[in-house]
């Protein structure tokens, strides 16, 4: 994990705090492709999705968004095995900042 959430919680600007869980350019891909469908997403989908990023880029995002608790991760028993993510409610909150983003993107690019 990057940081860890005790370190996290001892940010005292609440804007630092969210920058640190979600701030790079891959989370916040991460967090927009998971929202958009509003449903579970498999994992290859999000790894199509979000080219080019690695394989090893996105386990380890999703692990530290699911370490924050907000990506959650389920294990579908199936031929062949899988994973589905899906925004937790704290991720789903996060749905009003990501679509904020993209209107002032709009607005001004």
């Amino acid at each position: 994990m990057s940081e860890s959430l005790a370190d996290i919680k001892k940010i005292p600007c609440p804007v630092e705090r969210t920058v640190t869980l979600i701030g790079s350019k891959w989370c916040l891909l991460i967090l927009w492709n998971l929202y958009q469908p509003g449903l579970p997403v498999r994992y290859n989908q999000l790894l199509k999705s979000l080219k080019p990023m690695s394989s090893k880029t996105l386990s380890a995002k999703l692990k530290d968004l699911e370490c924050y608790r907000i990506v959650s991760k389920k294990i579908i028993e199936s031929s062949p095995p899988g994973v589905e993510y899906s925004l937790t409610e704290q991720g789903r909150e996060l749905s009003k900042l990501l679509i904020a983003m993209g209107e002032w993107s709009e607005k001004w690019y």
